[in-house]
């Protein structure tokens, strides 16, 4: 996630935002100064933002992909998103996850409850109107505390999702057009109180009738 940066051109990217925020606390801790901080927060939480977003349009076809960055886009689009699409519960990226392990590809669970967690945290920081003069201090505890949450997001991110080549990647399945035997075993996921290793089993059963059709 090294990529070339440039602090005069701004970027939409989650690996981009990252080496934003880096750059700002490193600003921070020179001058002592909390708006590089404030405005650290605000880049952390736009980076999960898009990365959520980006989750989920890798597990959707192009009309539906098309449709969800529209919707994203109004105040507050992007948690009406994440409220109305199924692919950010955890049952489906568990089953997301069991589909890679057993294909062996390289793919892992994407924490979306965490994600929003440490969004809701930053949060605290952009809508800083209620603090005071004393909070706003660099060194004040409410200060100190948004380098914590910071660096969590910094961790946070690194680890989400694969990394290759030093670039983030971001794979989904798009469960509409799972295979029939797949689909039915899906359904009984959300509804059932199997296990995950029964489900890896029961994946691998009916990739190998894949194979043999």
């Amino acid at each position: 996630m090294n990529r070339f940066y440039n602090p005069n051109i701004r970027e939409n990217d989650s690996a981009y935002l990252l080496r934003q925020v880096q750059e700002l606390l490193l600003i921070a801790e020179h001058n002592k100064s909390s708006s590089p901080l404030i405005y650290a927060c605000l880049d952390s939480r736009i980076a999960l933002e898009i990365l959520d977003l980006n989750i989920i349009l890798h597990s959707v076809n192009k009309e539906e992909r098309i449709q969800i960055i529209k919707n994203s886009k109004p105040k507050n689009g992007i948690d009406r998103v994440n409220k109305k699409e199924g692919g950010l519960k955890e049952k489906y990226q568990l089953f997301f996850q069991a589909i890679c392990e057993v294909l062996n590809v390289n793919g892992k669970f994407y924490d979306f409850k965490k994600s929003k967690d440490i969004q809701y945290r930053l949060s605290t920081y952009i809508h800083s109107y209620y603090m005071t003069n004393e909070d706003l201090k660099y060194n004040s505890l409410l200060m100190q505390n948004a380098i914590k949450i910071i660096k969590e997001f910094e961790d946070f991110i690194k680890t989400a999702v694969p990394v290759e080549n030093n670039s983030m990647v971001i794979i989904g399945t798009n469960f509409k057009n799972l295979p029939v035997n797949d689909k039915i075993l899906f359904e009984d996921w959300k509804t059932s109180s199997i296990t995950y290793d029964e489900l890896k089993e029961r994946l691998r059963l009916n990739h190998s009738l894949d194979i043999k059709d």
